[in-house]
């Protein structure tokens, strides 16, 4: 009995331990679980704290891209310059870019990759320039634009940074089959600029690299599809000879003069109860007939500085020699005049014009509100005139009381406001938009064969021995414009009235296109910049 009570008592006790074992066991496993999840929960806080570190740095980063692209905006006028220090100056060195030819896959500035290893392809890395500040870039800090700073970020964290940028410039040659970019392009006016950004978080260890191009681009330039266009009657014309836009309503159709009322070529221009007089002894004719056998080079220089080295063959009773005109006996409308006859002749009238003829008809098209007058179909801009009265509306500007056309032109297109006083401005030297409140005599000459200006004036114009390279284009609240040409002038390019022509003298209007029209080693003056979509990297070398 004692033997199988001990027996029984000492099982027990043995269990006792196995439970105590397991006990501690599980203890343990828990113990490590714990510690392991700890360790883990400490390492994602880390991970989390450096990829918002990171994230800072490639947004500061970020942010250095952008402050240089406002740079470049804001530096337009430095940019687009090919003058001493220009950034297009064809000397280089002394601009401050540099040439890229002969810069390695290793080569380094500082301890930090070379900007132009932006461009991988070493073939096409020998075509750039990279930025810097004294014409070397013999040490990194040279090569920094000077753009700012970006200062403090992370928002409420605050985080101190120091963020550089760097640039390499492509200057594209667009005379090329395949335009590319060329260290001394033969035509330049177009740029790509990649930027390099480094952003650094200071004492964080947080550093992020990324780069992007920019590309300049061009809106389209005012211009006309006629070479003379009014709104009102063309009458005189003294000895005006007017090359066509051999294309202007469609490939092979020309235009010389457009008007919503009768030109009157043959006689008196009639309609709206009166007789407006005709024109004199003009002719019109394609370029090729007016170069007579000038190279088209000439067009803009020889025909423009040496009298009579061009124009239109004289007029004879054959009529075969030109396209429209009126000499003696001789008088002939062809389909390069887009006017009104009445149904007088077997030409078409006008069936479309930007506004009203001098009856008060409307020729535009009433579903686009950009053609209810010339000045919205050549600028563009919608809601100017109001329309069927085709009078200027006066409620733009912040206190909708501002003239619409005034605003169109000083604040949506930033012409520059040329007084009558200061047409000195208007030289051989205009380029881009102007626009003079006044009634102003224009100079000698204004603008020139590779800088077209794009002049509005209003109420009165007048030309007497003037070179004009550009458009010229008259304005008026209520189609009462007057242009006058006096002397022996010229207009390469277009003139715009919203009112009257009368010309007595002298005057060659040849057409041009200015949207198009250029200096080739300039860029445009309305020139802007872009980012080009897919070129972003978060790194300095890569495709």
């Amino acid at each position: 009995m004692d033997m199988t009570m001990t027996s029984f008592n000492g099982h027990r006790r043995q269990r006792g331990i196995s439970t105590l074992a397991i006990t501690m066991l599980l203890l343990l496993i828990l113990s490590v679980v714990v510690l392991f999840s700890t360790s883990v929960g400490f390492f994602e806080q880390r991970t989390a704290l450096n990829e918002n570190r990171a994230r800072i740095a490639e947004q500061a980063a970020e942010t250095g891209i952008n402050m240089a692209g406002e740079y470049i905006k804001a530096s337009r006028a430095l940019i687009i310059s090919n003058a001493a220090n220009g950034w297009l100056d064809t000397t280089a060195g002394g601009n401050g870019w540099v040439s890229c030819n002969g810069v390695s896959n290793s080569a380094t500035i500082g301890g930090r990759p070379h900007p132009c290893r932006a461009e991988p392809n070493a073939t096409r890395r020998n075509q750039l320039w990279f930025f810097t500040t004294d014409g070397t870039g013999a040490s990194l800090a040279t090569t920094y634009l000077p753009y700012g700073a970006v200062g403090n970020v992370g928002g409420t964290a605050a985080f101190p940074s120091v963020v550089n940028v760097q640039a390499v410039l492509c200057r594209i040659d667009s005379s090329l089959a395949t335009p590319a970019c060329t260290l001394n392009p033969a035509k330049g006016n177009r740029v790509a600029i990649t930027f390099i950004s480094q952003a650094t978080l200071t004492n964080e260890g947080s550093t992020a690299i990324i780069k992007e191009t920019w590309a300049s681009y061009t809106d389209a330039s005012q211009s006309s599809s006629v070479p003379v266009i009014g709104s009102g009657f063309v009458k005189g014309l003294g000895n005006a000879q007017i090359v066509t836009n051999p294309n202007a309503g469609g490939y092979g159709v020309p235009a010389s003069i457009w008007s919503p009322n009768d030109v009157g070529i043959s006689g008196p221009a009639t309609g709206c109860g009166t007789s407006n007089g005709g024109v004199g002894s003009f002719s019109s004719c394609q370029v090729g007939e007016y170069l007579q056998g000038n190279p088209l080079s000439a067009l803009k220089t020889t025909c423009v500085t040496a009298n009579n080295a061009c124009g239109c063959p004289a007029i004879s009773g054959s009529e075969n020699n030109f396209l429209s005109g009126h000499s003696a006996g001789t008088k002939k409308e062809g389909i390069d005049i887009l006017d009104i006859d009445g149904g007088q002749g077997t030409l078409p009238d006008v069936t479309f014009f930007p506004g009203l003829d001098c009856a008060g008809n409307n020729k535009s098209d009433l579903s686009d509100s950009t053609d209810d007058s010339l000045f919205e179909w050549v600028f563009n801009s919608g809601l100017v005139v109001n329309e069927g009265a085709n009078t200027v509306n006066t409620n733009c500007g912040t206190g909708g009381a501002t003239n619409c056309a005034s605003y169109v032109l000083e604040e949506e297109l930033g012409a520059q406001v040329v007084t009558c006083a200061a047409l000195n401005t208007l030289g051989a030297a205009a380029s881009g938009l102007y626009y003079i409140k006044g009634t102003c005599d224009l100079p000698g000459q204004v603008g020139s064969p590779n800088n077209p200006a794009i002049v509005v004036l209003e109420g009165e114009a007048k030309v007497n021995n003037t070179d004009f390279f550009g458009l010229l284009f008259v304005r008026s609240n209520n189609n009462s414009a007057v242009f006058k040409g006096v002397g022996n002038s010229k207009i390469i390019g277009s003139l715009v009235v919203e009112g009257n022509i009368d010309i007595a003298g002298t005057i060659d209007i040849i057409y041009d296109n200015t949207a198009v029209n250029s200096d080739p080693n300039t860029l445009p003056s309305n020139a802007k910049f872009a980012r080009v979509p897919g070129s972003w990297l978060d790194a300095t070398e890569g495709f």
